[in-house]
């Protein structure tokens, strides 16, 4: 396992799932390489060794999603979800702006996880709240 600390955060690599370890600034990154940019008010965690980062205004999980990918594929898919006031996800539709895949089976497994995901209950929530999960695999 590898680990990086950035800004207080730690995240966790399976050594076998790392290409590749590039360090400097910003103007030294691949300028093909397309990612997201975190927002305000997302938040970020593991589930087993896969980064989930999520927003939903006010809302934080409290069963983290069960990420599965029994293949080599690779990539970023952005999930759009809603959940209801008692935490669950009631929609969950992958491939949002953003995704750096099309795969139909990271697209799935996408799908499955963020519909596994369970977010605190707010008696006086909305009765859908929407917002996204983006599942990097």
């Amino acid at each position: 396992v590898i680990s990086f600390v950035s800004k207080g955060m730690t995240t966790k690599y399976k050594t076998e799932e790392v290409n590749v370890i590039v360090f400097g600034d910003e103007s030294t990154k691949d300028k093909t390489t397309v990612t997201r940019e975190k927002e305000p008010g997302e938040k970020q965690l593991t589930a087993g060794s896969y980064i989930i980062r999520y927003k939903i205004a006010d809302r934080s999980i409290v069963d983290p999603p069960k990420v599965f990918n029994l293949t080599q594929k690779k990539g970023t898919v952005v999930v759009q979800v809603s959940i209801d006031k008692y935490g669950n996800v009631v929609n969950a539709v992958p491939g949002g702006e953003g995704s750096t895949t099309t795969d139909e089976y990271l697209f799935t497994k996408a799908k499955q996880a963020a519909e596994s995901a369970k977010f605190d209950k707010v008696p006086n929530a909305p009765l859908k709240q929407d917002g996204y999960m983006i599942v990097t695999f």
